[in-house]
């Protein structure tokens, strides 16, 4: 959050929370005095006008729907005449009168509250927030400054993967750059070139790289030679404007690049139009003089951040402005390469035989029989996602979009028209069980292979980058750019000043955007070459992570060609996350795996695949694991608001993210094993602190510190901030809310496809058989024109319609996957994830909600509907109306909680 307007929104902040005890104060002291009078009434109808009279005077507005004080007025001068109006009448309205002026207390009650709780956040931040390992950010010189903080010793897992991460990044890694290039030409250099073309498609990918970022000759752009040194210039139309370095400037706070004070700093300078202004001229100053361009300062100091996962990753605390630079120049770069091997994916060379594929006879026996025939195929619809949602999806696709970055958390991830790696990997899991479900159905069996790089981006040797960028044809002199780049000058900022600095001599600096393009050419390689050694099949990855699947003979393939890559490319396998299984449908076939294949379990995030069951479950062991981590990031909260946030990102994103979410290619059963886990981790996280669940150890925190009771109802905790709720997440919900639209058996979806197309075929061969089926003028001379090349002497009188009989049914399912509509329905019905019921509630409830929603936030979702008809009742009864507005809505600073939670959870390392 930028520091300036975090001092705005707190002075804010005291000035609302300095008038709410002012409005309190002079509203308790005029309901008391309105109290006093009615009370001192000499009978109800006289209370009644006591409590009137003192809301005019005092200007108190009922918020419940059903009072409406000028038929009050009109009701008791009727009383005072009417002697039908029964004192137990006058009563009630009494009542009702006091219960508002009380609900008003309890609104600026709570309203007072909450501004207490948002103070404490900022007062008391957590340790996590601004250290590792008890060091804090870096000063203005660069240097760590020691903290005594919560654990200020770090954990040992920190130490232990420093050195581990220290093993790589500086030792050199030898590969035999010859041997790289002589692959590299066995997999790409014999790729056709396709027909009316000039160049092969390497030829194209080659020569792009010769105009990113740097003079063009052709019509559009002036030409100029380059002097005898080959220096870097960039071209003309490659420049900062104020518009791009904004760009890179959200480019840098979503990949989560700075933390602390730099962060604050970046978030404002994207307010300061001259200094951006200022910053534009400088930044192409450094352009126009990349050659001299070096690390400074010198070194660069280094953090560790834990994640979630437990591992830790080593962050670069460099200079604002280079940041800015080399993200400009990734991003350039990134477009490009994408740009370029999207090419090469539409050039031909990228085969797309499938296993099994229809053949022509077949097709044209089809064509003959069932004119209509259907392009909304499984080989079709596959062919088109691989290529939007997989192939090189970790490359922007413009210069200047903002893509989400990737987050093993699933945090704080922007709403974007781009998939977000969350969706990414949660679409990937959904696609693998899709898959295994078909393949089980159709073929009667399923084989998967998963893995993934064992520290890939520390391990990843400098001269295979080099390689494979010399053999794509990229320009000396982006080589020499590019190698220093690499080769940082760095120094871990906790072993102070006085550190000595390493050069890295292994892998790529953590959350560049040039890091990633550099990385995802290496691993293109790795894609071809699978697709050429299987003739077809596509290996689907994000980022290092590795999935291929299929039949035994196309996996075995995969597999080769994957050991193939890793042992040229001098990387390794992580033996940890390296499995496969194989799934029969029928275990009366079941059989061994071969022996070639891995043996590890196949994981993805806490599910493994039971491959006797075909389903995923929840590994206990790993929730048991980080429900102890949970526990200790919990006790490290310093305050209310940081627990409920730490809460939120731990259990309703980390936990729910990596239990899978639910989807139709899952079944109910899996609705079944989330909500019994959630409520597992639920007992077990509070068994030692004598509560029973998160909202009775929040009330115990708000009782200790704040001295509230017992009576803080659930609501409180659950609703929205808008609302002056702490938005606490229940993560139960979500389970809940698609359980009775997710499909009781996923797999009697495809059972129910395969009875569609038996019913199709019987109407088919019935209009064939009573003569209403003609074919086509086409379809019938081709596929004459096959049978006489197939049966050159059968007499051609009898091929006619009537002596043709209809294709069999075994004839008609054949190739199931190239011709059945039916088939991709149900294939791709069951990688959407089931429909979120929306709890029935009133009209005026609804419409509550929707005005009580700020523009910025849509809370009649199905979520939030769960949450507010949850807690209606007792919300309603004591905050009044519908129970919605827990404080008063210009009272509460909301502003400040929104920058608040817009700064991702560091975690206690």
């Amino acid at each position: 959050m930028a520091a300036p307007v975090l001092s705005t929104l707190h002075h804010v902040t005291e000035r609302k929370l300095n008038k709410l005890a002012h409005h309190r104060e002079k509203f308790e002291a005029d309901k008391k005095a309105i109290l006093a009078k009615a009370a001192s009434a000499s009978n109800p109808r006289a209370g009644v006008e006591a409590l009137l009279e003192g809301f005019e005077l005092h200007g108190i507005t009922p918020k419940s729907d059903d009072i409406f004080l000028e038929n009050m007025e009109r009701f008791v001068h009727q009383a005072k005449h009417d002697l039908s109006v029964s004192p137990t009448l006058l009563r009630d309205w009494q009542l009702k009168l006091e219960h508002e002026l009380d609900v008003a207390s309890v609104k600026y009650e709570y309203a007072a509250l909450f501004g207490k709780l948002v103070i404490e956040w900022i007062n008391e931040p957590n340790p996590a927030a601004s250290t590792i390992g008890g060091y804090s950010e870096s000063n203005s010189s660069g240097v760590s400054v020691k903290s005594d903080s919560f654990d200020a010793t770090g954990r040992k897992e920190m130490y232990e993967q420093r050195r581990e991460w220290e093993g790589y990044a500086f030792i050199e890694r030898k590969v035999d750059q010859a041997k790289i290039a002589a692959y590299l030409d066995d997999i790409f250099g014999v790729t056709m070139q396709a027909k009316k073309v000039k160049k092969t498609p390497l030829r194209n990918l080659q020569d792009s790289m010769k105009a990113v970022m740097d003079f063009k000759s052709d019509l559009q752009t002036p030409k100029r030679k380059l002097d005898r040194h080959d220096k870097l210039i960039v071209a003309p139309e490659v420049r900062f404007t104020v518009d791009k370095l904004k760009s890179c400037i959200r480019g840098l706070l979503q990949m989560d690049f700075f933390d602390g004070k730099k962060r604050e700093a970046l978030a404002d300078l994207s307010s300061q139009p001259a200094v951006l202004t200022e910053l534009v001229d400088v930044l192409n100053m450094d352009l126009d003089d990349l050659d001299h361009w070096t690390w400074d300062p010198s070194p660069v100091p280094l953090n560790m951040r834990r994640q979630l996962n437990g591992k830790y990753r080593v962050y670069m605390d460099e200079e604002t402005h280079q940041a800015i630079l080399l993200h400009f120049i990734g991003k350039t770069w990134a477009v490009a390469l994408k740009q370029a091997f999207n090419a090469f994916y539409h050039s031909g060379a990228w085969l797309q035989t499938p296993y099994r594929p229809i053949g022509q006879m077949a097709r044209q026996r089809r064509d003959y029989f069932i004119p209509a025939t259907t392009s909304d195929t499984v080989r079709n619809f596959r062919r088109r996602q691989y290529q939007e949602e997989y192939f090189m999806t970790q490359l922007p696709g413009s210069a200047f979009d903002d893509r989400p970055d990737y987050d093993a958390e699933g945090q704080n991830e922007p709403s974007s028209p781009l998939k977000t790696p969350h969706a990414t990997k949660q679409a990937l899991l959904r696609l693998v069980t899709t898959e295994m479900l078909l393949n089980t159905k159709v073929y009667g069996d399923f084989l998967v292979i998963q893995s993934d790089f064992k520290w890939f981006g520390p391990s990843l040797p400098h001269d295979t980058i080099s390689a494979v960028l010399k053999f794509f044809g990229v320009p000396g002199k982006w080589l020499r750019f590019f190698k220093k780049f690499l080769e940082a000058p760095v120094a871990f900022a906790q072993d102070g000043p006085g550190a000595e600095a390493q050069v890295r001599k292994c892998g790529i600096p953590m959350s560049h955007v040039l890091s990633d393009a550099l990385s995802e050419t290496v691993l293109f390689c790795l894609d071809f070459a699978v697709n050429k050694r299987t003739k077809g099949a596509n290996i689907h990855r994000f980022h290092d992570d590795l999935w291929i699947w299929g039949q035994e003979a196309t996996c075995q393939q995969a597999w080769d060609a994957m050991q193939e890559f890793t042992a040229i490319m001098g990387l390794q396998l992580k033996e940890e996350k390296t499995g496969s299984a194989l799934i029969v449908a029928n275990k009366a076939n079941a059989r061994d795996l071969p022996a070639t294949l891995p043996r590890g379990q196949i994981k993805w995030g806490f599910l493994t695949l039971d491959a006797d069951a075909g389903r995923w479950v929840i590994d206990r062991s790993q929730v048991d694991e980080h429900i102890s981590e949970l526990r200790r990031q919990l006790e490290a909260c310093r305050s209310v608001m940081a627990w409920v946030q730490a809460w939120n990102s731990y259990v309703s994103r980390f936990f729910a993210t990596n239990f899978g979410q639910p989807a139709n290619c899952f079944g109910r059963q899996h609705n079944d094993m989330i909500i019994d886990t959630f409520a597992y981790i639920q007992r077990s996280l509070f068994v030692d602190t004598g509560t029973a669940n998160a909202t009775d150890h929040l009330r115990g925190m708000l009782k200790d510190r704040f001295g509230t009771d017992d009576s803080v109802p659930d609501g409180f905790f659950y609703f929205p901030v808008e609302f002056g709720g702490l938005g606490l997440r229940n993560p139960l919900i979500d389970a809940f809310a698609t359980y009775k639209k997710s499909l009781k058996s996923s797999s009697e979806r495809i059972d129910r496809a395969f009875e569609e197309e038996q019913e199709e075929y019987e109407k088919l061969k019935e209009s064939w058989d009573n003569g209403d089926t003609k074919p086509s003028i086409q379809s019938r001379a081709a596929y004459k024109r096959m049978k006489s090349s197939v049966f050159p002497k059968e007499d051609s009188a009898t091929d006619t319609e009537a002596d043709e009989a209809f294709m069999t049914l075994d004839e008609f399912t054949s190739y199931r996957e190239d011709v059945s509509a039916h088939l991709h329905r149900a294939y791709t019905n069951l990688l959407e994830a089931p429909t979120e019921e929306y709890v029935a509630a009133s009209s005026d409830f609804l419409s509550a909600i929707r005005n009580n929603s700020s523009t910025a936030v849509d809370l009649d979702t199905p979520y939030w509907r769960w949450v507010f008809s949850l807690y209606a009742g007792d919300m309603k009864q004591k905050f009044g109306g519908h129970g919605l507005q827990l404080g008063e809505r210009d009272m509460l600073p909301v502003g400040l909680v929104d920058v608040l939670k817009s700064e991702k959870v560091r975690w206690e390392g």
